[in-house]
């Protein structure tokens, strides 16, 4: 992906609201409005309350009161509302840092700096092991992936790990799928008491969903023999269970931010590893084509028979 493409992707993420101009690093949604008096202070706007966070206010005690009923529903409301706008918050600094250092990397601003090493330059500048760069660009890179989801969804991917599962999904399963593993989770998430779904719970629903089931064989009834549904034959599980393996484990280390992040890192490893699945892949178009020419040609042979 080009650098403008990068940037582009970011900037439709990372829009601020004309209002926000008080602290950028402030979800728009915590300030529905810019003004000059206090927030608490304000009446609604356009029908909506404002914030009670707005313009990066800082709460207090005695903003809580009320019946003891009506104190636990502030809190609780307000505390769901700016684990939210936090985790937004993250997600603006981590794209903004990762759209800075794209930049600097395309243009090869660390030899301007007198490195030699991009990722040693960075991890410099941003006080963190060179390791940890290519994390950020590839967390990076999954929160532009998930926003794919809609808005109802990635809202919920608040944790690396579960980005990571859900980035994955969509590259090697597709959007639609990706979007039914995360209704699920939601949805079994829930039934657990939890807000949002886990990784572990979303590569475990993603794995089911995508693994095909044998229908278990019914008890037969002493009235009616029926016949029950025969297994599906274990080669044939083990030929859809292969093409969805490939997916999973060669197209999302090939893509290309994940090969750059590899040869940042290791390119003789990198280079190695490269020839060595290419070796594996021309061996397995080789076998391909042999097992597609025997399907074809037993096709023919069932053809003929039927003539």
């Amino acid at each position: 992906m080009s650098s403008n493409k990068l940037i582009a992707a970011g900037a439709s993420r990372l829009k601020k609201a004309a209002d926000s101009s008080v602290d950028p690093a402030v979800p728009a949604e915590l300030q529905k409005r810019a003004a000059t008096a206090d927030a608490s202070k304000q009446g609604p706007v356009d029908g909506q309350e404002i914030s009670v966070f707005a313009r990066g206010r800082v709460l207090s005690a005695e903003d809580i009161t009320g019946t003891p009923e009506e104190q636990l529903a502030y809190v609780t409301e307000h505390l769901h509302e700016i684990d939210l706008a936090g985790k937004r918050a993250e997600d603006f600094t981590v794209l903004n840092k990762a759209v800075l250092l794209e930049v600097a990397q395309e243009r090869e601003l660390h030899l301007v700096a007198g490195h030699t090493n991009f990722s040693v330059w960075a991890a410099g500048e941003l006080d963190v092991e060179p390791k940890y760069v290519f994390e950020l660009l590839q967390d990076a890179a999954r929160i532009r992936a998930i926003s794919e989801l809609g808005a109802e969804h990635a809202q919920h991917l608040t944790r690396a790990s579960a980005r990571k599962v859900m980035a994955e999904v969509i590259d090697s399963q597709g959007l639609e799928f990706a979007q039914v593993v995360m209704s699920e989770g939601l949805a079994q998430a829930a039934k657990k008491g939890k807000k949002r779904p886990t990784a572990s719970l979303l590569t475990s629903i993603a794995r089911d969903l995508a693994t095909p089931s044998i229908p278990a064989q019914e008890k037969r009834s002493e009235i009616s023999d029926l016949p029950s549904t025969p297994p599906v034959p274990a080669a044939i599980t083990a030929l859809e269970r292969a093409a969805t393996s490939l997916r999973e484990r060669v197209h999302s280390p090939l893509a290309p931010a994940a090969v750059q992040a590899a040869l940042e890192a290791d390119p003789a490893a990198t280079r190695e590893h490269l020839e060595r699945l290419e070796a594996e892949m021309q061996r397995a178009v080789k076998r391909l084509a042999a097992a597609n020419r025997a399907a074809a040609a037993g096709t023919e042979q069932t053809e003929d028979a039927s003539t």
